[in-house]
Parts: C-alpha cells; sequence; structure tokens
C-alpha cells in the first residue's frame, strides 16, 4: 500500500503517468455517461431492505461502491493526469458495453455535467433505512459532490488531492484554464454550493454542491496568486503578484462572488485565509527586502501589496460572519479548528515564491520552517481575532475588521525574519 501511494505522488515514473490516463480515463468516462443516461444503472441491481454486506468501495468513503461514479471520480482524486485529461479535453463517446463509438456522447464538458443544478446524484451507502432518516440521505447526497472536489483538486494542482507534503507543481495553460472554467461557474451560480442548513432563510435552499467547497478552497489557496492579482486587476506585466505557472486569468466580479461562497466553509475558510497571509507576507517582504526602482514611497509600496490580501480577507470576513449568523452551517469554533491544519499552504506558498526570495529563505532546512512558523503564528491569531457578534454582523463591520487583520498578520511576520 505505501509503495502504490508513493507511486500516485508528483515524482512517480514516467511511464506510470501515461499509464494512469489510459487506463483510468475511459472507465471515468464511461460510467459517467452510463450515470448521465440512467443514473441508477448500477443501483438497481443493489439488494433493497438490508445492510450492504460485499462494500464494493475498498476506501469505506463516498459512497458503497455499489454506484462507481463517486469511486471513479475518488480514483482521479488520486490521479492528477487523468483528472486533467478527463476535465480538459474533449469527452469520447462510449457504448454501453464500453466500446468506443462515433460522434457526441451529448456533451461537451464533463465539469459542465457535475455542476448541472439538475444533475442526479445518487444515495450510495451502506446506510440502512436510508430513506426514512433525511439526515442520512443528506448526508449521502454529499459523497459525490466531495469525490468531484477531490477529482478538481487533483486536476488544477497536479497533485493527488489528498498529498499535504508534496512541493508545490508549476500550473500547465489547461490546469489554469479549468480554474478559470470553475471560478466563473460558481461565480455565476454561487447558489450551488449555498448551505442553508437549517432552512432558517426563506427562498434559500442548499445548492446541490455545496460539499465541494472545502475543494474550491483548497484550489483558491493553489493559486492564490491569481486571486490576488485580479482583486485590484494588476497590470499582466508586472511581477508583484506572480501567479506560480500560467495565469489563470480571472473575473474579478466571478472572482469576489466565488470567494464569497466558498469561504462560508469553514476548511475552504482557513484553507484561503493561510494561503492569502502567507502570500501577502511573501509579497510585503519582497517589497521592502527585495529592492525596488520604484519612486513611491516605502510606505505607498507596502500599501500596494498589502492592498490585493486585504480585499480577500475582507470578503472572508463577511463570508465568515454569513456562515455563522445567517445559514447557521458553522461556529467560530469550528472556523478557528479548522486553522489548525492549515500549516501546508504556508510551506507551498513559500515554495511557490522560493525564487524570489531564495537567497534569505532556502527551500529546504531550518530557515523556511522558521519562517513558516512564524507566519503561521500571526495567521492564527489574526483567525482567532476575526470573531462575530450578531450585532457586529448585522451592522456590516466584518470587511472592514478582516482587512485590518490582514494587514496587522502581514507586518508582523515580516518584521520577524527581516
Amino acid at each position: 500500500m505505501e509503495e502504490a501511494v508513493r507511486l500516485s505522488g508528483p515524482r512517480r515514473p514516467a511511464a506510470l503517468r501515461q499509464l494512469r490516463p489510459r487506463f483510468l480515463d475511459p472507465i471515468a468516462e464511461h460510467v459517467t455517461q452510463l450515470h448521465k443516461k440512467d443514473p441508477y444503472f448500477f443501483l438497481n441491481n443493489k439488494a433493497m431492505g438490508q445492510e450492504d454486506i460485499y462494500g464494493f468501495n475498498p476506501s469505506g468513503r463516498m459512497g458503497s461502491g455499489n454506484d462507481p461514479l463517486n469511486s471513479v471520480l475518488e480514483a482521479l482524486g488520486h490521479s492528477p493526469e487523468a483528472s486533467e485529461k478527463f476535465f480538459t479535453q474533449s469527452p469520447t463517446a462510449y457504448n454501453e458495453d464500453g466500446t468506443k463509438k462515433g460522434g457526441s456522447p451529448g456533451l461537451t464538458s464533463y465539469l459542465d455535467l457535475f455542476t448541472d443544478k439538475d444533475f442526479d446524484w445518487t444515495v450510495d451507502t451502506n446506510d440502512t433505512n436510508i430513506l426514512a432518516d433525511e439526515d442520512k440521505t443528506k448526508n449521502a447526497l454529499t459523497f459525490g459532490p466531495e469525490a468531484l472536489g477531490h477529482a478538481l483538486e487533483s486536476a488544477t494542482t497536479g497533485r493527488p488531492y489528498d498529498d499535504d507534503t508534496g512541493d508545490a507543481i508549476k500550473h500547465s495553460a489547461a490546469q489554469a484554464q479549468l480554474v478559470n472554467d470553475i471560478v466563473n461557474k460558481f461565480g455565476e451560480n454561487p447558489e450551488l454550493i449555498r448551505h442553508n442548513e437549517n432552512g432558517d432563510l426563506d427562498d434559500a435552499e442548499s445548492g446541490p454542491l455545496y460539499g465541494l467547497r472545502g475543494s474550491l478552497g483548497d484550489i483558491t489557496a493553489e493559486y492564490m496568486g491569481d486571486f490576488q492579482r485580479v482583486m485590484y486587476k494588476e497590470d499582466p506585466s508586472s511581477d508583484l503578484f506572480p501567479t506560480f505557472g500560467e495565469a489563470a486569468g480571472l473575473d474579478p466580479g466571478h472572482a469576489a462572488r466565488f470567494l464569497g461562497a466558498v469561504g462560508q466553509d469553514p476548511d475552504a475558510y482557513s484553507a484561503i485565509t493561510s494561503a492569502q497571509q502567507a502570500y501577502t507576507t511573501e509579497v510585503v517582504d519582497h517589497v521592502i527586502n527585495g529592492g525596488s526602482d520604484s519612486t513611491a514611497s516605502l510606505d505607498g509600496r507596502v500599501g500596494n501589496a498589502v492592498a490585493p490580501g486585504s480585499a480577500i480577507a475582507g470578503i472572508m470576513s463577511d463570508a465568515r460572519a454569513n456562515a455563522i449568523y445567517e445559514y447557521h452551517t458553522a461556529s467560530d469554533t469550528e472556523f478557528n479548528e479548522a486553522a489548525a491544519d492549515k500549516q501546508k499552504w504556508v510551506n507551498r506558498i513559500l515554495g511557490m515564491g522560493i525564487e524570489k526570495v531564495g537567497e534569505r529563505i532556502p527551500i529546504a532546512g531550518a530557515p523556511l520552517e522558521w519562517a513558516s512558523e512564524d507566519i503561521q503564528e500571526s495567521i492564527m491569531k489574526s483567525i482567532e481575532k476575526d470573531t462575530a457578534t450578531e450585532a457586529e454582523q448585522e451592522a456590516g463591520e466584518k470587511y472592514t475588521e478582516g482587512r485590518s487583520a490582514a494587514v496587522d498578520s502581514a507586518e508582523a511576520a515580516v518584521k520577524t525574519h527581516c
């Protein structure tokens, strides 16, 4: 098992990287097309009225495996080459028996298919009495969107979605375009990922895909340079807010609405906030210590460097307050606890910027660890300050508070390792 996990990482042999898409993508496409034609094609064969004892899904997560759709999406989540090809190349049509057929499969994009509000996610679970238990049904209906999120993470980052230690991999043009498509999709349709858990708001039903917000938060963290760049419509030729590889070219309006919807999830909020503050710290550090030909004052240059990150922080504060006081989906405690395991984003963001700060913060060894820990400490203090009372939320004060906390955190971290 350890060998299999190792080979799923970014350094697996080239022959295996080629084999994965050739093996997995036809299966994933065929299963998806069968599901599109008849969502219960596989589940019709499941024994009814008794607990499933076969366990077709060996992971024990994302459903029982009676419907293989969740399982192939989870497999794509561990196979970056296959998932990138699956989501970025034109679909191939398959017959019911799995042989290729000519013509179109009746869809142009698997991203569009899975994010259609009317896509039929099935209840694939070993739990008994599923139809009589509404909570079990709601929980089972998140398995598919969660697996979809894992597949999209893999496709956009070049790493298995659960690889917490792998180095950042420069984004390809296809990956960056996929992120652009994802942000446009949910920026235009944020209701798809809304979670009105207790139904307290009229005419605001939970969206069918709220289960993938955690993955969307990870994708945002991975592409923090692109989100910072778009916040203030930075000139593409500027090197103040560098992207990591190819630029995603995000739309400002779509990006802001996307962030507001995704940030209501505690895990997504924490991933985005950690990456934002690490990235902002690195940009400010470059302004202060990297030298500049600009005739603007240092305060002015630092202000410009902090502005996009503080705008994102403000959006995150509003999203957090909305989740707690409007949709009642989480508490301050849950948001704070979710932040505790996001050190990986500080390390990864520092790794992305190593070309600029390599002389002072090398990619390996104690100096990076020291800087990373200091930044994480500043981030945790900032997140813990980002609490809200109901009165504050109603007064709309959280946006400004979040921006202030982000500025304080970036300044503190930079001063520590100047």
